[in-house]
């Protein structure tokens, strides 16, 4: 999305929808439950993408794909193992920096509101 201010209004209405459905007591805790569960969602698959786009998983899917192409008694002689994209090549630069935008707006509000649940 273009307007990333707009997709975190979004995500907080997420959360306080989950949180009117799930919550079994309305109360500041379950809200910030609710946010934690948001935010470790978004960081989760933004550091995954990130360590993706990183070429981390490049060396072991190119060896997989070798040893699988070696070892294969009838495999299939049109398939260039070597022309396949990595990993790396795969996930465009701006999908980290989406999830990874919007999971640190959101642990930013969880911190806010959980100095606010603890001083008050």
């Amino acid at each position: 999305m273009r307007n990333k201010w707009m997709m975190t209004g979004i995500n907080l209405a997420v959360a306080t929808l989950l949180f009117i459905i799930l919550a079994p007591v309305y109360d500041l805790n379950h809200y910030i439950n609710q946010l934690f569960y948001l935010s470790f969602f978004y960081l989760g698959i933004g550091l995954m993408a990130w360590v993706t786009r990183g070429g981390f998983f490049d060396g072991i899917t190119y060896g997989f794909r070798r040893f699988t192409n070696r070892m294969s008694k009838n495999g299939d002689y049109m398939d260039d193992w070597q022309d396949k994209p990595l990993p790396s090549k795969t996930i465009s630069g701006s999908w980290p920096r989406f999830f990874l935008f919007h999971g640190f707006v959101l642990m930013m509000g969880l911190l806010i509101l959980l100095l606010i649940y603890y001083l008050l």
